[in-house]
């Protein structure tokens, strides 16, 4: 009995070691194979006439820079304002700069428009604007008012002794013409022996007189001058001026308040130099000197152009047609809406503010519009119930209530990703692992991507050289070569840190987005497989997350592309970077990819989605948020000048990291205190 129970207990312990010793040989098994893509397959006649890729000579460099990253902006020049006179402020108060006050709106004017009490013009008084804590002042600008009664009454006593010492020199000046006269007829008559010399003496006397008179009055003007030239100066000290371009920090006193001579009124911190400060790895000693320019990479943020608030929930999608007259923005949520808004940034009259709504019976997905190369402009959307939906949205006035067209074919799951080929003939829809593409015109799929991907492909993007690049959340990029009736795989790139789901390709398909970690972006040529640059975030500031995709860029004719470096922008996911859009500029020919802006959402909202505008007269960016709303920029789109500055102080007493101290001319690029910034330190010859 015992014996029975043993083998009882033995026999599926055993079963069991034998299933996984199975199960353990086919996985090794599996593991030694060859990868996916070494046994080639041809894909047939191209889908498209292919464009040749351009080919960029790569920037030979002498070796990877130094980034001090995260460093403080501090201004260098604080100035304490002081009172250069006895007496009671009466207000702080500046002029306006031309054409300033007509921007203002009546709410506006009634918070910042004041008067002085005693203009000269009370009828129609020089309006003042109001001085507070935070405003940005230039030199010699006047910010403060005293009390200036005694010195206009002073002023206007002075004028009008000067006016009478004027009018007695007029008076005087006459005098000595009519004096003159008389006594150079003396002369005459006294030469015929007419005249006594007493008669003659008295006219010399008299003008001799004339003449005192005359010089007494021309004193008295004088000293009167110098008198209301004084005063002009005391009048002067009682307007209270700055000394440097820069912001006031503290107001130490106010309205009504009287001071002496030589007491603080305020403190302006000045703006056109500033010092940065960071540390960097003690092992980079060596590489920095006192004295060294260096390259100053400023984070300057900035707050959108317009918004829309229409999605009630998360932004799933969002496109930009390529209407000339004006482009579309059209964004799709998980709410089933897919918003067609007018951003009409040339003010156009009789334009709708209100977005209209594509309306469909499930959550949206993704959304791609057609290139400027169709005759219509088409919006393709991509459901939770995959479907494909087709809308023609030509007529800005007439949008439409309904798709033009809704395919047969569909996918067995949600659409996560839609593109469209360059030339508008054809398009690629991405759910789980499928991928379609479609011909547009008829709106027929015309075959599925072999399953080469071993889970849910994220992103989709058509190239020029008639492939299509596609991520997947298998920590691979596939680049296929599409051919009429199939596509075939010719390069992966794997080993992607899988951080952001959609990952752009180029306009002229030179370059695809690389993931390789968390905090570097890489640009990858696809014919080859190699890593050219990289766009990267440096120590604590946060890493990418969610999309890193391509602008534009498009290439006037004439131009040498490989001039013309790309633009390209990230989404941030913690840290410094929540709910920011960073915007780089890379090299074509390789290299570190510089930030140039870095796009702030209202509320740090999270980043979902982003598109360009096609339409080369009117750039922009939009986003869309984890929020259910849309934000519109208007990136930087020429390459941003030098700035650079020198290093003025190494401090190595940390064990661990030099504090490194830059300072830079901030006239024209207007850092703000306590702002961030990279500093570059290239290796020097």
């Amino acid at each position: 009995m015992r014996s029975r129970v043993l083998a009882s207990w033995c026999l599926p312990a055993a079963l069991s070691g034998v299933l996984i010793g199975c199960g353990t040989r086919t996985e090794a098994t599996k593991s030694s194979g060859p990868p996916a893509e070494s046994v080639p397959v041809d894909a047939g006649p191209p889908l498209f006439a292919a464009v040749a890729p351009p080919v960029y000579k790569a920037t030979t460099e002498r070796g990877e820079p130094l980034v001090v990253p995260n460093c403080v902006v501090q201004y260098e020049d604080r100035q304490t304002v002081s009172a250069e006179v006895d007496g009671t402020i009466e207000l702080f108060a500046t002029t306006f700069k031309p054409g300033e006050y007509e921007k203002l709106t009546a709410e506006q004017r009634a918070e910042w428009v004041v008067y002085h009490p005693r203009d000269p013009n009370p009828k129609s008084p020089t309006p003042l604007k109001r001085v507070r804590e935070g405003a940005t002042v230039d030199a010699r600008q006047v910010v403060a008012f005293m009390d200036d009664q005694l010195i206009r009454a002073r002023l206007e006593g002075a004028e009008k002794i000067k006016k009478s010492a004027v009018e007695a020199r007029g008076n005087a000046t006459r005098g000595v013409e009519a004096a003159q006269k008389k006594y150079d007829l003396s002369v005459e008559v006294g030469k015929a022996g007419n005249i006594s010399r007493k008669d003659l003496l008295d006219d010399i006397i008299t003008l001799s007189r004339f003449l005192e008179n005359l010089d007494q009055s021309t004193q008295q003007i004088a000293k009167s001058e110098a008198d209301y030239k004084e005063q002009e100066v005391l009048l002067g000290r009682h307007q209270i001026k700055s000394g440097v371009n820069g912001v006031i920090r503290t107001i130490s006193r106010r309205p009504g308040e009287y001071v002496k001579a030589g007491e603080k009124i305020m403190e302006i911190e000045g703006t056109d130099k500033v010092r940065i400060e960071g540390q960097l790895d003690v092992q980079h000693m060596r590489a920095v000197r006192y004295g060294m320019e260096v390259t100053v990479e400023p984070a300057l943020p900035s707050a959108p152009l317009a918004s829309h608030t229409g999605h009630r929930q998360p932004v799933t999608g969002i496109t930009v047609t390529a209407h000339p007259e004006g482009p579309l923005v059209v964004s799709v949520g998980a709410d089933g809406t897919a918003l067609v808004w007018d951003p009409n940034l040339g003010k156009s009259a009789n334009r709708p503010k209100i977005p209209h709504n594509l309306p469909h019976p499930v959550g949206v997905k993704s959304v791609a519009a057609t290139p400027a190369t169709t005759k219509a402009a088409l919006v393709i959307t991509g459901g939770d119930d995959g479907k494909i939906r087709i809308w023609d949205v030509t007529n800005h006035d007439r949008l439409p209530t309904s798709p033009k067209t809704e395919p047969e074919d569909a996918h067995s799951s949600p659409v996560q990703a839609i593109s469209v080929n360059h030339d508008g003939r054809f398009f690629a829809t991405a759910a789980g692992r499928d991928v379609f593409v479609w011909d547009l015109a008829t709106a027929k799929k015309l075959y599925s991507l072999p399953l080469e991907h071993r889970d849910s492909v994220t992103s989709v993007n058509f190239t020029p050289q008639n492939t299509l690049v596609t991520a997947s959340k298998d920590g691979t990029i596939k680049v296929w070569k599409l051919g009429t009736e199939r596509a075939a795989v010719v390069r992966t790139l794997d080993h992607r840190a899988g951080a952001i789901d959609v990952l752009g390709v180029s306009r002229d398909g030179a370059r695809v987005l690389f993931d390789q970690d968390k905090t570097r972006v890489d640009l990858v040529d696809p014919a080859t497989g190699q890593t050219v640059g990289q766009v990267q975030n440096v120590g604590s500031v946060g890493s990418f997350s969610t999309l890193a995709v391509f602008g534009q860029d498009e290439v006037p004719a004439g131009v040498d592309a490989a001039t013309k470096p790309y633009t390209i922008v990230t989404a941030g996911s913690d840290g410094d970077l929540k709910g920011s859009v960073q915007v780089w500029q890379a090299e074509r020919t390789g290299g570190r990819g510089s930030e140039v802006g870095r796009l702030i959402t209202p509320g740090r909202a999270a980043v979902t989605t982003a598109a360009f505008s096609p339409v080369r007269r009117e750039p922009f960016l939009v986003v869309g948020t984890a929020a259910g709303t849309v934000h519109l920029w208007k990136p930087p789109t020429e390459a941003p000048k030098k700035r650079s500055g020198r290093i003025v102080n190494i401090d190595a007493t940390d064990t661990k990291y030099l504090t490194v101290r830059v300072e830079m001319n901030n006239s024209e690029l207007q850092l703000l205190d306590h702002s961030i910034a990279n500093v570059i330190i290239n290796p020097e010859k």
